[in-house]
């Protein structure tokens, strides 16, 4: 012990002296670690734990897909009530299933009308999640029965938002929906089913008229025992024999999948973290071989003290353990700063994270897992970078050391081949991280560059979601529309106005369709929007044949219809459509159905996205929105000047129409698609470029290091060349040759490790192939500039050593 002892202090010395080396191996093992950390913490508590619900790894929601699209990442997840109660009472394989929807709740009788997402739960839920109240009480069975005096649980957000924390809202009667509510319960923070502000209980029935049928999500509990496989197996027959029940509901053929409620709500943003750690795992092999590059280096300066001694009697376990004893401090300052990389790393890795992709629920911390995970890294570290260094060390003759000069020739230019191996396997690392963020960014500014079909500058957006009290048919919500355009369309600063049942470019209200005189035998899936006259103005979509429909169109309801070219392709053959009568059966059911849906084709547009921006554009229609009062609206409105600056004033108007109408989801047609279609790409891009550049930076150091260390060490081989007759380029041309040979053979190892494993980027890459040529020779020349920037340093300064200086060299 006494001898251990020794060994740290000797090492602490021999650290805090050489301070340089100590504090570039700290600094790079720290980033490693500490980012290694950071994204693993993410990953344990988005993926591995991210509810705190009972028995939340069996809780598994249904699927239904249509059998050419089996493959597709979503399916229809939601059933009406009837349909829902069927599934309940027939499966064999849930013990527990509970019932949600979202719905508006908007709140009355404050300053200004606000609306909430409300979370419409079936009575047995909180049971179910196992989450106690924070205050108070939740919904139990008797609050959804008929009858039974209107509740609802308030989340903890917006109690402390809205409520300041304040406790005496508890028992409160609010105004929700224009009935009295009672507030019951607070839940703690970390309960945030289905993303609600507050929940309300709802009873589901089979007596539900067919027009005005209620969809529920299903999330069932796995009975103990029972596994995937055998679920499926269960409900796919169920599903079968419920299908012919709901015709319309069904595809004609379907396939039923299920899909855990981590998987459900994560989605494609898992595929994003594992890459992400794959990216941070990379940087912490080139860490750990930069730092054992500088040990190896360090270790061959000390051979002749290692020598010395060895001759005074020191074993080679006992130099072995010093090497090691180094190499653990290192490891373990590394650890220790890395944790406080991790500490920081996290909470901007957090605040990056795009919104609605990570469950509300979840609770992103430095966990005791994951420092128990830190400390594993860090001893694996030490045995990678310590022990290597430390047995080629003691592994050669120690008496030849005591021959030599302390700077000897020591072979010329030919030793150091474990560091050339690590420095061509760093090479090769970096490589693969640096192709891995070229795809992403090449993938990120193809879609960015993505053409929408229309203009999405200057579009302000606002959801209006209106009562069914007050507004359910066509001609209630024609008034007030009517009203509200008038008053927009007066306004300074707005150029033009619509009426939208749906946010461009993310689809449609869906329908199949007919058209007269086309025969068909499979479904034709079709979108429809419900708009104004002026919706192709306000968004710039191009007219193409035809014409739109007018104003007057509108207000008298006619059924005229505009149609876009992906329609017409694929399904009239792209003959003429105008006069065409096309069927949509859609608006003959639910709410405010009609009678003979068919709409004559008066014009054609330009395929517009709508599908998001990297799916091809459905076959889409256009219909006058005041036809039905069918579905939920909003508005667009295209400013001369920014969007938000006219937010209060857009709002003021639509008060003075109806006091009690709350604006929802309000902001620009940009900032959705930023938030929709580029965060989730530019999020990972970003990590994984950063991990590229430190990475990168490593590698450089590295470089630098061997050639310029190598240089040092043959100052008298370089003298006598010169003495001998070399030119200044030759002995230029030996550095760079020395270290561009290392740096070639990294590179080539590197892309053909790239070629092979960049698959695994696939689904995080769009427009561009996984092996794309253009980003592979970007990267290597990237890789070989720098590597040839490193070797130029060295290679230079040898070209000044004087040779008669060189010669005296002892």
């Amino acid at each position: 012990m006494n001898s251990l002892w020794q060994d740290i202090r000797f090492a602490l010395r021999g650290l805090f002296k050489d301070r340089s080396f100590t504090l570039l191996a700290i600094a790079a093992l720290a980033l490693g670690i500490g980012a290694t950390t950071a994204i693993f913490s993410v990953i344990s508590n988005v993926l591995l734990d991210p509810f705190s619900y009972t028995d939340a790894g069996r809780l598994y929601s249904i699927q239904i897909r249509e059998k050419a699209r089996s493959g597709d990442e979503f399916g229809r997840s939601f059933l009406s009530s009837p349909e829902f109660l069927d599934y309940k009472e027939q499966n064999h394989v849930f013990d527990r299933v509970i019932g949600v929807s979202r719905d508006d709740v908007v709140l009355t009788g404050t300053n200004e009308p606000e609306r909430f997402d409300g979370g419409m739960v079936t009575a047995n839920t909180f049971d179910f999640l196992g989450v106690k109240p924070l205050l108070g009480r939740t919904i139990v069975e008797d609050d959804g029965k008929p009858g039974a005096p209107p509740v609802m649980v308030l989340s903890y957000k917006v109690w402390v938002r809205k409520y300041g924390a304040d406790p005496a809202i508890l028992n409160k009667v609010l105004t929700l929906n224009g009935k009295a509510t009672t507030v019951v319960g607070i839940m703690p923070s970390r309960f945030a089913w289905w993303g609600a502000d507050m929940w309300l209980p709802t009873e589901l029935t089979r007596n539900e008229p067919t027009d005005n049928r209620r969809f529920f999500f299903l999330l069932g509990h796995l009975k103990p025992g029972v596994r995937e496989k055998e679920a499926v197996a269960d409900l796919t027959v169920l599903s079968k024999r419920i299908a012919p029940l709901y015709v319309k509901e069904y595809p004609k053929e379907f396939t039923l999948g299920i899909k855990s409620l981590a998987a459900g709500v994560v989605g494609r943003f898992k595929s994003t973290l594992y890459t992400l750690l794959g990216a941070v795992f990379l940087l912490l092999l080139i860490a750990c071989g930069n730092v054992g590059n500088l040990l190896l280096a360090r270790a061959t300066a000390r051979e002749k003290e290692i020598a010395i001694r060895a001759s005074m009697g020191a074993s080679r376990w006992r130099l072995v353990r010093q090497f090691l004893v180094e190499s653990f401090l290192l490891a373990l300052g590394g650890a220790i700063v890395g944790c406080f990389v991790a500490h920081f790393g996290l909470k901007g890795l957090v605040a990056m994270i795009p919104p609605f992709t990570v469950p509300d629920e979840a609770v992103i911390h430095l966990s005791g897992p994951v420092l128990l995970f830190t400390l594993g890294v860090t001893l694996l570290t030490t045995l990678l970078f310590g022990l290597a260094p430390a047995l080629h060390a003691v592994k050669t003759d120690l008496n030849e050391p005591l021959k030599n000069d302390s700077r000897g020739v020591s072979g010329g230019f030919r030793h150091g081949r474990l560091r050339n191996m690590l420095i061509v396997s760093e090479i090769a690392l970096s490589l693969l991280l640096l192709t891995g963020a070229g795809l992403l960014i090449r993938s990120f500014f193809v879609l960015r560059a993505v053409e929408l079909g229309f203009k999405p500058d200057h579009i302000l957006v606002a959801r209006i979601p209106l009562p069914d009290a007050t507004y359910r048919t066509g001609e209630q919500k024609t008034r007030f529309f009517r009203e509200v355009l008038s008053r927009l369309h007066a306004l300074p600063g707005v150029v033009s106005a619509t009426e939208t049942s749906t946010l461009p470019p993310y689809g449609g209200i869906g329908s199949n369709i007919d058209i007269s005189g086309e025969p068909h035998n499979e479904s034709w899936n079709t979108i429809f929007q419900m708009t104004s006259d002026r919706y192709f103005e306000t968004l710039g979509i191009h007219l193409s044949s035809g014409r739109g429909y007018t104003e007057q169109e509108v207000y008298s309801k006619r059924r005229v219809a505009v149609v876009n070219h992906k329609l017409i392709q694929k399904y009239l053959n792209g003959a003429d459509p105008i006069g065409k009568k096309i069927h949509i059966p859609t608006l003959e059911s639910g709410p405010d159905p009609i009678k003979d849906a068919w709409f004559e084709v008066i014009g054609v547009v330009s395929d517009v996205k709508n599908q998001g921006i990297q799916e091809e554009p459905m076959p889409e229609m256009f219909i006058p929105y005041t036809v039905s009062g069918f579905a939920g609206r909003g508005i667009l409105v295209r400013t001369a000047i920014e969007p938000a600056g006219l937010l209060q004033a857009v709002s003021r108007e639509i008060w003075a129409v109806d006091k009690n109408i709350p604006l929802t989801n309000t902001g620009t047609i940009e900032s959705f698609i930023r938030s929709n279609s580029y965060a989730q790409p530019q999020f990972g891009l970003i990590l994984v470029s950063v991990f590229a550049a430190v990475g990168l930076i490593l590698v450089s150091i590295g470089v630098y290091g061997v050639v310029s260390y190598t240089v040092s060490r043959q100052t008298r081989e370089i003298g006598i060349r010169m003495a001998l007759g070399a030119r200044i380029g030759d002995v230029r041309r030996i550095v760079l040759t020395m270290g561009l040979r290392l740096v070639g053979l990294g590179v080539g190892i590197g892309l053909v490790a790239s070629i092979a494993l960049m698959r695994v980027l696939k689904s995080q890459i769009w427009g561009i192939s996984a092996n794309d040529p253009i980003t592979f020779l970007a990267v290597a020349l990237v890789v070989v500039m720098v590597g040839l920037a490193a070797c130029y340093i060295p290679a230079r300064r040898a070209t000044k050593i004087d040779p008669m200086v060189a010669l005296r060299y002892e």
